[in-house]
């Protein structure tokens, strides 16, 4: 297992568009759960779904308990390249999509479009590489999508890409929202198709 230097801290919870925040939330390959933790927080009236391998799910419950949301967020033990959990509105994925080659992350997006209702969203977050190099751009993730290569056989992806991605496993690229440019990452949100 490789280590990631440590990212400025991204206030997701308070970044969600409104109509994000009004649902059930599953975060398939959300580990400890910070992320759904921060969301939770931010969004009072929000019930969540943190989905992961029991290893992965193993600092959540103390996370969420630490947070003051556990009583707002259900635990699901599974395999995103098995199937995810149903029962949710928004599926968020951090940091998950980059990992996989295109046909493993093929495979988590059909498997989350196979549970998701017609009415909602997919949202991933991720590093986005520009279309063009240019001289201005950004070299940090340039060298992240080579880490990502060389350590776990992922890469990072251009809008294009994600577009592609989408469109293969059932759904539609509607828009993205770049994050502060410290992070490197933005929201990029999908509807079924």
């Amino acid at each position: 297992m490789t280590t990631q230097a440590p990212r400025p801290h991204l206030p997701i919870g308070e970044l969600l568009w409104a109509p994000v925040v009004h649902g059930v939330q599953l975060v398939p390959g959300g580990g400890d759960g910070t992320l759904i933790a921060a969301i939770l927080c931010a969004n009072p009236g929000t019930r969540g779904i943190l989905f992961d391998t029991a290893e992965g799910l193993a600092q959540a419950p103390a996370r969420l308990d630490e947070a003051g949301v556990a009583d707002r967020c259900a635990l699901s033990t599974g395999d995103f390249f098995r199937g995810v959990a149903t029962g949710a509105d928004y599926y968020l994925l951090k940091s998950v999509v980059h990992d996989w080659d295109d046909e493993r992350a093929g495979v988590v997006l059909s498997h989350i479009r196979a549970a998701i209702p017609d009415r909602g969203r997919l949202l991933i977050i991720e590093p986005v590489l520009a279309e063009i190099t240019t001289a201005d751009g950004s070299p940090g993730l340039y060298l992240s999508d080579l880490n990502m290569l060389v350590n776990v056989g992922g890469r990072e992806r251009t809008l294009e890409e994600f577009r592609h991605l989408c469109a293969d496993s059932g759904f539609t690229l509607t828009r993205t929202v770049p994050l502060p440019p410290s992070t490197g990452f933005s929201i990029i949100e999908a509807r079924p198709s």
